[in-house]
This record gives C-alpha cells, structure tokens and sequence, in this order.
C-alpha cells in the first residue's frame, strides 16, 4: 500500500472518531446554558408610547432641539432639549434589539437585532418606519441556529416560538441540546 493511500485511511479513521464520539449526557435540573431569544410579530412592532427613564444608554444624537437617546435592546428616547436647564423626556421609541442608531437627514437608521430600520422622525409626532431590511445583518446563513460559544448546552430551537435572534446565556433546566 503506498504512504498516500495509508494516511488517507488513518486520516479517515481518525475524523470519524471524532464524529461518532458519544454526546454528552444531559443533566437533571439547572445548568448553566443557552437559551433561544426569539423575534415575534409584538418585538418586531415599532411603536411611540409614553416616556419612561434610562436603563441602559447607548449613543446620543441631537436633531435640532431634539435629543435621541438609544436604550440598548429596547428602543430611543426623545428628549425635547429646547431649554437645556430643562430637557423634556418627550417619548419612547419602541424597537427591540435596537443596538446602534445614526441619524441622517431626519432619518433614524437603527438596527432591531439582524435588521435594518429607517425610521423618519422629522415630525415627532408622525414618526413612521419608511423602511425595513430583514436579516440584511446577519453575517453568515446559519448565525443564529446555534449558540455562539462551544462546550454549553442549551434549550433546543423551536420554530413554533418565532425567528431567533440570539442567545442568551442563563440558567436553563433538563437540556437536550449541546454544542
């Protein structure tokens, strides 16, 4: 047998070692794993409600005498800065997943998890999404199915719930998924 063919066939054998190596045997109770965040149609609405304090501060950008203050993963604050001694939290602007923001010409452009928003808010009292690019974030085909980390286990994916967006990693109980 020539040297080739012998380290391809110990080459072969070898990798499939690896595949049909045993999984891991799942745990009772609580472990420390991945957890599935889901979109759903109410995450994925943009709606202005009522003001409400910071709780997590992202970038600021000023519009006139506006002031839009991203609060990571929930959404913008406007704030009406026309007496700066006394700025006005005037709203919030709904968007889950929201990370970045950046406005230009009156158009806020923020993410919502792996898509992209242009929302026009030149009349605050009219704000409205002009446009929405779904996935156009995402960097690879198959992101989001798997937890980003190896060596955890986590809840297994589950269409019925929506579209994930990511992971979260947190205590989950009886796995049956491991990566």
């Amino acid at each position: 047998m020539k040297h080739s063919h012998l380290f391809a066939l110990v080459a072969f054998f070898g990798l499939t070692s690896c595949f049909n190596s045993p999984p891991p045997s799942f745990p009772e109770g609580d472990v420390v794993g991945y957890e599935p965040v889901y979109l759903t149609e109410i995450d994925n609405s943009i709606e202005l409600t009522s003001a409400r304090a910071v709780e997590d501060p992202g970038q600021i950008y000023v519009l006139g005498d506006l002031v839009f203050i991203n609060d990571v993963g929930k959404g913008i604050h406007i704030v009406d800065n026309t007496d700066p001694s006394n700025p006005v939290n005037q709203g919030f602007l709904q968007v889950q997943g929201s990370e970045n923001m950046v406005i230009r010409n009156g158009i806020v452009y923020v993410n919502q998890y792996n898509s992209l928003l242009a929302i026009d808010v030149n009349d605050p009292e009219n704000i409205q999404v002009i446009s929405r690019d779904v996935d156009v974030l995402k960097s690879g085909q198959y992101d989001d199915l798997l937890p980003p980390l190896s060596g955890y286990y986590f809840e297994c994916p589950d269409e019925s719930l929506g579209t994930i967006v990511g992971w979260r990693l947190t205590t989950i109980s009886n796995p049956k998924c491991y990566r």
